[in-house]
């Protein structure tokens, strides 16, 4: 197979490595003791990240299935999310969140294969469905992580659900997408919104007492 920079961009393990690269770089400081601009920064590019990922997603809903434009809109969307997933590794690692931290790592392979599985001819059903092979795990690491209410990991379960039957599908011989791989996508990117929202308040929380301090 022929390698070119874009397949490299596209290859989630590409995305595993520049992740733990970043955790790793992180563990020589507490969220505690590191710049109020720095934490303040990773925390607003979490939520932006995540946030755009939903718009952009959709956008892409509205447009015509396997348009151009739908393409371009999910593309734009999985990109923030990879960033986004980055980030939240980071902070949750810092926050001795270190299985969450690992949690994010594996959604940011995720949405790598999500982004690998859009190409101008549309949604590659079968790369889409094996999302499912590392979000699966990451959404069961995520009930690890005490930043967020007990109800919140419960939600996981949603598209645990909706991304194992599209794989079934997938692998039964239908195309894959249709309403549960759009569901299933909408409601991960719904929860991972609802997380980042967490992941600030904590933030938010620490500073207040550091001032208090």
């Amino acid at each position: 197979m022929e390698l070119n920079f874009v397949n490299l961009i596209n290859t989630p393990f590409l995305i595993l490595i520049v992740q733990e690269c970043i955790i790793r770089r992180g563990e020589k400081y507490r969220l505690e003791g590191g710049p109020d601009f720095e934490n303040k920064s990773l925390v607003l590019i979490i939520l932006i990240g995540y946030i755009f990922n939903l718009l952009f997603g959709w956008f892409g809903i509205m447009c015509d299935d396997a348009s151009a434009a739908q393409m371009l809109f999910f593309q734009f969307g999985t990109s923030f999310a990879i960033s986004a997933s980055v980030m939240a590794g980071r902070y949750t690692g810092l926050r001795g969140q270190h299985v969450a931290a690992s949690a994010y790592i594996l959604l940011g392979i995720t949405h790598g294969i999500s982004l690998a599985a859009l190409s101008k001819a549309g949604i590659n059903a079968d790369r889409e469905a094996t999302m499912a092979m590392p979000m699966i795990p990451a959404l069961i690491f995520m009930f690890w992580c005490n930043l967020f209410p007990v109800w919140l990991r419960l939600l996981a379960i949603i598209p645990i659900i909706l991304f194992s039957f599209v794989y079934i599908n997938v692998h039964l011989g239908d195309t894959g997408v249709g309403w549960t791989l759009y569901s299933g996508y909408g409601a991960l990117q719904f929860i991972e919104v609802l997380w980042c929202i967490y992941l600030f308040m904590d933030w938010k929380n620490l500073a207040s007492q550091k001032q208090k301090g």
